[in-house]
C-alpha cells in the first residue's frame, strides 16, 4: 500500500501507454516530489485534527515534468479544512 491508501501508480489511473514523453523530462522527480508533497499535507491535515481516512492526495507530472497533487475531499472535510484555515489567517493577524 502507498502513501495515498493504494496500491500505486496503476491504482491512480496511470497507463504509461497512453502517455505522451518528452525526452530529456524528468517525470519521475516531479511526481516523486508531488507524492510527498500530498502525503506531507496529508500528515499536516492528520496533525491539526482533520480526519484524513478518506482524504486522497494523488500525486501527478505535468507535461513539463513539475509535480501536481490533486486533492479529493468529502464536503464535510473540505468544510473542516476551510474553517481551520479561516481560523489560523485571523489568528495570524491577530499576532
Amino acid at each position: 500500500m502507498d502513501a495515498f491508501g493504494g496500491e500505486g501508480l496503476a491504482d491512480h489511473g496511470f497507463d504509461p501507454d497512453e502517455t505522451v514523453w518528452v525526452r530529456g523530462v524528468d517525470y519521475v522527480a516531479g511526481w516523486r516530489e508531488a507524492h510527498d508533497a500530498g502525503a506531507a499535507l496529508s500528515e499536516a491535515l492528520a496533525a491539526a485534527g482533520i480526519d484524513v481516512a478518506s482524504v486522497r492526495a494523488q500525486a501527478h507530472a505535468r507535461p513539463d515534468g513539475s509535480g501536481e497533487v490533486t486533492l479529493k475531499l468529502p464536503t464535510e472535510t473540505a468544510r473542516q479544512t476551510t474553517e481551520l484555515l479561516w481560523a489560523m489567517s485571523r489568528w495570524g493577524r491577530a499576532s
